[in-house]
């Protein structure tokens, strides 16, 4: 993949921070994605600060800055600069070698469930491994623009997925931008889902057990006779039609419109 081939799907995951509703209406320029480049792991291609209309759903490759794992800006369109949080990506990228995107967004249910202080639980299906065990915190509100604070907030996140940053917003990252997007948006409906729990069934509403995760974990149910036949006869199924498939094809008519 060329640094272009990177600004392009960097662009498509801004976009689609957008498209998801992530960074949408009042929180339409706050968010980004990162994604770090394959030709040179000590740099990565994000979105900057600058842009004459600056939300993420009008993002075009040609608009994303190149930055150095210390958050030094190495390349861009003139006049825009680094985003502000640049350092939340730098620091993820450089304590983590194994995970290739990052993003941040503040997304209502899961800001508003650090500020209450309630750990978010498996409630429903989608995200369950997310929050299986208790997601840490950063528990500082102010935006990470220093190396002090990004190293912070690194070290909070350790080996996790997610990191809450109380009343300010999430952190998620994944080995790919899929991975770091889905994880957010899973994120925010395991945030949702427990809001509504809580409303209806108290504090000590019910969760998602521990064994029952477990027990979905390790079904495999295209093993079964019923799958075996139907594969022997026709040949493996095509999987790879997801749903993020259909969120990257929205957003590249969107952008190429």
């Amino acid at each position: 993949m060329s640094l272009e081939d990177v600004k392009r799907e960097v662009a498509l995951g801004s976009r689609i921070l957008s498209i998801t509703g992530l960074a949408a209406g009042v929180r339409a320029s706050m968010g980004h994605v990162s994604l770090r480049d394959p030709s040179d792991p000590n740099r990565f291609v994000v979105k900057g600060r600058g842009y004459k209309i600056d939300v993420l759903a009008r993002m075009q490759p040609e608009n994303m800055v190149v930055c150095d794992l210390n958050g030094y800006l190495l390349d861009g369109p003139p006049g825009v600069l680094q985003c502000n949080e640049v350092m939340i990506h730098a620091s993820v990228f450089k304590a983590r070698p194994e995970v290739n995107s990052v993003v941040h967004v503040h997304p209502p249910f899961s800001v508003m469930m650090t500020v209450l202080g309630i750990p978010l639980v498996p409630v429903v299906l989608e995200g369950m491994r997310l929050v299986r065990h208790p997601l840490p915190v950063y528990r500082h509100m102010a935006l990470i623009t220093s190396a002090e604070q990004g190293r912070e907030m690194a070290e909070c996140l350790g080996k996790a997925n997610a990191v809450h940053l109380l009343g300010h917003g999430e952190t998620t990252c994944g080995k790919t931008m899929e991975e770091a997007v889905t994880n957010m948006v899973q994120l925010e409906n395991q945030a949702q889902m427990n809001c509504h729990a809580r409303a209806v069934g108290g504090p000590n509403h019910a969760r998602i057990t521990d064994d029952l995760i477990e027990e979905y974990l390790q079904w495999k149910p295209l093993s079964e006779p019923h799958f075996q036949e139907a594969v022997a006869r026709l040949g493996p199924a095509n999987m790879g039609g997801s749903i993020w498939s259909d969120l990257m094809d929205k957003a590249a008519k969107e952008m190429d419109a």
